[in-house]
């Protein structure tokens, strides 16, 4: 049982006179710092700033870029694409959009969150070849072990067909038996490299070498 002792802080209940502090410095500090001195929390603030009818008059340049930025960028981009890029916080950007009257077909947002969804999956898959945990539950694999093979044999030299299941070997590469034979389980196909590529690859031997039965030799 935890007996230490925890001191009641006292409640604060917003007042006529923060009302009147916040709107004399609402057009020139920021809603943080009036949060910080009136001792509130900046949803707070922002609530009863908004409830007052307050808007910033002048933006900060920040705030000037940001505006144009979304306003160009607003069809294009996700709102957190939009954070990101320019500093500020999601639900600024939102706010901004909002404040621009600005809006999205149904189709520009399909292309968006598809886009997105795309590009989550590309980073899950590589996490997955450099053999790191997935950061989502988004299923972007449906053969884990595939994935693996696939991204050693690439980084040992085998050059990968614009298929994603044929791999090719050039002269002066050591192959690796025993990765060859456990992809061609998996229904990789390995073969030589075409004879008018092999030139650019001749200069090239960065896998280590391998005996007969296939075992990595240093």
């Amino acid at each position: 049982m935890n007996t230490t002792f925890q001191p009641k802080t006292k409640r604060i209940f917003w007042t006529p006179e923060h009302d009147d502090i916040l709107k004399e410095r609402f057009q020139t500090d920021y809603l943080h710092n009036i949060a910080t001195h009136l001792g509130f929390s900046l949803s707070s603030v922002a609530k009863h700033a908004r409830e007052l009818g307050l808007r910033k008059d002048n933006p900060t340049g920040r705030n000037r870029d940001a505006r144009a930025f979304v306003e160009m960028e607003y069809t294009n981009l996700s709102y957190q694409e939009m954070a990101e890029r320019t500093g500020l916080h999601r639900f600024t950007i939102v706010k901004i959009a909002r404040e621009l009257g600005l809006s999205r077909t149904p189709e520009q947002l399909r292309t968006i969150r598809s886009r997105r969804r795309k590009e989550l999956i590309q980073k899950e898959r590589r996490r997955i070849i450099f053999g790191l945990d997935q950061r989502t539950n988004i299923k972007v694999v449906s053969n884990n072990q595939k994935i693996r093979l696939r991204g050693s044999l690439k980084r040992i030299g085998y050059i990968l067909g614009t298929d994603g299941h044929t791999f090719f070997y050039y002269p002066g590469l050591t192959r690796h038996l025993v990765k060859e034979a456990n992809g061609k389980e998996l229904g990789f196909t390995f073969l030589p490299l075409p004879t008018a590529c092999t030139e650019e690859t001749e200069d090239y031997s960065a896998s280590p070498a391998a005996s007969a039965n296939g075992q990595t030799i240093n």
